[in-house]
């Protein structure tokens, strides 16, 4: 069910060292369907690829999608499409979800010949004992690879069950069934059994609260867990924020989906030390499988390649945003003031993306007038195109979802006083360091994207009132009782709005016969505007429907549409910003163009000119690490690192040294092995 790295599956006890388990599961079915026996392919993978973000030397602009490629035994022809007789039978092939997650598995919470133990000093993968928090007699009990509440004892007593994980902010991943209401759950960042942050579940709510002395406040409520069911739960902690994934397992259409977001937290206890909490006498609720990592990526099979000799399947998957580069937009913005983040999730939206597949910053203001057309142009180039106005980033997250992060994240990071403060691991050059180690160290000095001037084109547009915004050039053929779809668009106008109920004999007429010499058959015509929701047009055209109610067939001879209102551009306005000469390498581009499609605003264009050239403006080193995955801390460093994490890196015998902002990352696992991971950094400005 799993492949480890860093030490050998054993049955029952594990070694004492923390390998990572790495865990690969398909939806084939792509139903939300996660049975185990169907699912869970991880006992069959022999070796991985996994990257996202910006990956490569330059850093490049822009994020491609994040990809996962598998390789998979398949001597039985499991995973062989089309294999009626195999034990998944026909249900082998694209588009099913994939779900990659890794982890430091501190307890199984397996117990030697099926015993039950107390949970009480017992040792666990990485050496170290769990500490409970409770009078004697009450606490947890260990049976069958399970952990129960165990009660009994007088006075009755609450429980807290601990482990120090090495991180305050540790994102926790374990099984957990619901048998009580409210009595069962995990402490996080426990200084003191009343002293933590607590995570409980009632029949009515997911529950954070804030414990301090004998004080429970509560912070959030998210969507209650079923009872009697087994999730899977990922817990992401920030310094203000906790956010619970959970996944039913074994349940048809289930889907994994965040139920607790709670955010602005203030003065949450600091302390290393997580584990599971219960109420006093709770014996119902049980935990497995108690982790630290993080789902590393979502997405869909992309292609299935079996390989017969070798007996083998190569699987390859996307995650969310490969699906952008397919979807072609023709919609229109209403206009007005926007900012970036609303632009982005209107081009999501419209690819087909829900809101909870994104997670959008806000960004900056950039529509103040008039409606904008993001027309016959790709989901992902329209994105790209935000971006370069924007000066943001966007990226799947690893969970399914796509954020776009706000240009101000980086520039605040940049910015700080002291940015190793924000550091998370620092990456050494020599094995025998305390953090992580690399083999090798590439850098590339940034020279060549090194600007001298952009200039921004912003767009001022306005509304011209009613107008002719289309006419039928050539007869139009339409069968007895069929009818015909053409889509009506303008090169004259950049959006449209209020077309015009349209006139028989007056706005279309038809005979029935092409030349237009025959019997007027326009009484048997009938044509429909359809709406934005119908046809999913609307901004420089739309869709009409023109149906034939006739016995022959009849020739639209004419059609001409008017809409009340027409915008089209005004004015085309530059703003260019220039650098000073000192600070440019010789290599500086002489100018760069950013064709502003939604700035409408002069102090917009201004502050996004300035923004793009204090990023530009001068040599921004980039550095790719390799860093094996046979250290420990490596393998931490490795799973539980996020895109903008900022990490300190010193490599003196490289004369690399100083704080980098992480952009991208790529890892490769071997079954038996230990593997490698590379990452791309690019320097942060205050250290450079």
């Amino acid at each position: 069910m799993t492949m480890t790295t860093g030490a050998h599956p054993t049955s029952g006890r594990r070694v004492p060292c923390v390998p990572l388990r790495w865990q690969v599961w398909i939806d084939w079915s792509d139903d939300g369907s996660w049975d185990v026996n169907s699912s869970d392919i991880s006992d069959d993978v022999l070796g991985l690829r996994w990257g996202w973000g910006r990956r490569g030397l330059p850093v490049p602009e822009f994020a491609p999608a994040a990809e996962l490629e598998l390789t998979l035994r398949n001597d039985d022809h499991r995973y062989t499409p089309g294999n009626s007789s195999g034990p998944l039978g026909v249900g082998v092939e694209s588009g099913g979800k994939v779900w990659l997650r890794a982890s430091r598995i501190h307890d199984d919470f397996a117990a030697e010949g099926g015993a039950s133990v107390e949970l009480r000093g017992r040792a666990t993968a990485g050496g170290e004992q769990w500490n409970v928090l409770a009078v004697p007699g009450n606490g947890f009990s260990v049976t069958n690879g399970m952990v129960a509440g165990q009660g009994g004892g007088w006075p009755p007593s609450d429980a807290v069950a601990l482990l120090h994980t090495g991180d305050p902010l540790a994102t926790l991943m374990a099984r957990y069934r619901r048998g009580s209401s409210g009595l069962g759950g995990f402490a996080l960042r426990c200084v003191a059994r009343d002293d933590c942050l607590r995570l409980r579940f009632t029949n009515d709510a997911t529950i954070l609260e804030r414990v301090s002395g004998r004080t429970a406040t509560r912070l959030a409520d998210g969507t209650p867990l079923d009872a009697g069911v087994w999730f899977a739960l990922e817990i992401q902690q920030t310094i203000d924020s906790v956010r619970v994934h959970a996944l039913a397992l074994d349940r048809a259409n289930a889907s994994r989906s965040e139920i607790l977001a709670a955010t602005g937290i203030v003065d949450a206890p600091d302390s290393s030390r997580h584990g599971l909490w219960h109420g006093f006498r709770n014996t119902q609720d049980t935990w497995t499988d108690f982790a630290v990592g993080r789902s590393m990526f979502n997405g869909h099979v992309t292609t299935i390649e079996p390989d017969h000799g070798a007996a083998l399947c190569r699987i390859s998957a996307r995650d969310i945003t490969h699906q952008l580069e397919d979807v072609a937009l023709h919609r229109a913005l209403a206009g007005g003031l926007m900012r970036s983040g609303s632009v982005a999730a209107a081009i999501l939206g419209w690819a087909g993306l829900s809101p909870h597949e994104y997670a959008l910053d806000d960004g900056r203001l950039l529509l103040t007038g008039g409606p904008r057309s993001v027309w016959d142009v790709s989901a992902a180039r329209a994105v790209r195109r935000l971006q370069r106005e924007e000066h943001g980033f966007v990226y799947a997250d690893g969970l399914g979802r796509v954020r776009l992060e706000s240009a101000a994240v980086r520039t605040g990071t940049r910015g700080n006083l002291d940015p190793v403060s924000l550091a998370r691991f620092t990456i050494y050059d020599t094995a025998d360091a305390g953090g992580p180690y690399a083999t090798s160290v590439r850098r590339e000095d940034g020279a060549h994207s090194v600007e001298s001037a952009v200039t921004f084109r912003y767009r001022r547009s306005s509304d011209a009132g009613r107008r002719q915004v289309w006419s039928l050039n050539e007869v139009l053929e339409i069968p007895a009782g069929g009818q015909q779809l053409l889509l009506a668009s303008t090169d004259a106008w950049d959006v449209i709005e209020g077309l015009e109920t349209l006139a028989a004999g007056t706005d279309y007429s038809a005979t029935n016969d092409a030349a237009g010499a025959g019997v007027d058959v326009t009484g048997d015509i009938t044509i429909t505007l359809l709406s934005e929701a119908e046809s999913g047009v609307a901004g420089r055209g739309l869709v009409v429907r023109i149906a034939n109610a006739g016995a022959a067939t009849a020739y639209l001879q004419s059609l001409d549409l008017y809409a009340s209102r027409c915008w089209r551009t005004e004015t085309s306005s530059a703003i260019r910003a220039e650098g000073t000469p000192s600070d440019l390498s010789p290599h500086a581009s002489k100018d760069l163009l950013v064709n502003c499609r939604y700035t409408d605003n002069y102090a917009a264009a201004q502050g996004a000119a300035e923004a793009r050239l204090a990023e530009f403006g001068r040599p921004r080193r980039h550095v790719e690490v390799s860093l094996p995955l046979l250290r420990v801390a490596n393998r931490r460093a490795v799973i539980e690192s996020l895109l903008s994490d900022v990490v300190a890196v010193q490599a003196e015998t490289h004369g690399i040294t100083g704080a980098w902002l992480l952009e991208g990352m790529e890892v490769s696992v071997h079954a038996g092995g230990d593997g490698a991971a590379r990452w791309w950094l690019t320097g942060v400005e205050a250290l450079s």
